[in-house]
């Protein structure tokens, strides 16, 4: 693998791209699951298929389209949710299908449409590119930043909102952030997890973590070792077995946090 990793530059930035994915899911997913939002995850997932969609029939980039149309699909939610029209979930599960299938018509109309389809549903790492790398570090350098300036809003935020909003914290803009953190990261994995499998980076590497630990700075910690172990054992095995490495790195994380439910009950 060590020369193969020397001689070939699509499979470096496979690997470069798991690692800094596995580093986004470290700060996305703990936010995620203690605010419960996995289906926002989802929904954003599927939303960014729409957005793809519109790039492969235009021939243009694929990432720019696909922050555009994830973005666009959580400022509806925040705004229908935060103005009580409706809840979240009703407003995802509105908007879901319609994105997903707007996404859908583009694409049959796309001659490369089952080569696009299967890589948008299922992942395919071995197609990330040098774009997709840049832009995966800028969405960390972001995130480092919203951390490093709303670290304790974040922090009641998550925790309890009507108290963060006692407090004076500004809920509503912490709640736009997360939105954009989330659209953002989604779009970066979407390559490597596809939009079915997205909830092996923004679901389970945070209830590994909330299982795990007691404190905010441990959960980031735990999130990140569990998302890098298992994207880096999961990506191995499929190097080694040549198996598809995002259905692979999925039932690892699958397989490790079954593993660790079961010891910490014993």
């Amino acid at each position: 693998m060590i020369r193969d990793l020397l001689s070939y530059e699509f499979l470096r930035l496979a690997l470069f791209g798991t690692i800094l994915v596995s580093f986004l899911a470290a700060f996305v997913s703990p936010i995620v699951v203690y605010r419960k939002m996995e289906f926002i995850g989802d929904g954003v997932a599927h939303a960014t298929f729409a957005g793809l969609a519109v790039a492969s029939i235009l021939s243009s980039d694929a990432i720019f389209f696909g922050v555009l149309s994830s973005v666009i699909f959580a400022l509806f939610v925040w705004y229908f949710s935060r103005k009580n029209k409706f809840s979240e979930s009703s407003t995802i599960g509105v908007l879901l299908p319609v994105f997903m299938a707007f996404g859908v018509l583009l694409l049959s109309k796309s001659r490369s449409y089952t080569v696009d389809l299967s890589s948008y549903l299922f992942g395919n790492v071995l197609l990330v590119n040098k774009s997709d790398i840049f832009f995966a570090i800028g969405v960390i350098f972001f995130t480092i930043i919203v951390y490093l300036l709303f670290w304790r809003d974040i922090t009641y935020y998550i925790g309890d909102e009507k108290a963060a909003k006692f407090y004076g914290i500004k809920v509503n803009l912490i709640s736009l952030f997360i939105m954009f953190f989330v659209s953002f990261s989604v779009v970066a994995t979407v390559k490597i997890s596809g939009i079915i499998l997205m909830g092996t980076y923004i679901v389970l590497p945070g209830v590994f973590a909330k299982i795990t630990s007691k404190s905010f700075k441990g959960i980031i910690l735990k999130s990140l070792l569990f998302s890098l172990v298992s994207s880096l054992t999961g990506f191995t095995v499929a190097y080694y077995f040549d198996l598809p490495p995002g259905p692979t790195i999925a039932l690892t994380a699958f397989v490790a946090l079954l593993i660790t439910t079961t010891l910490k009950r014993k």
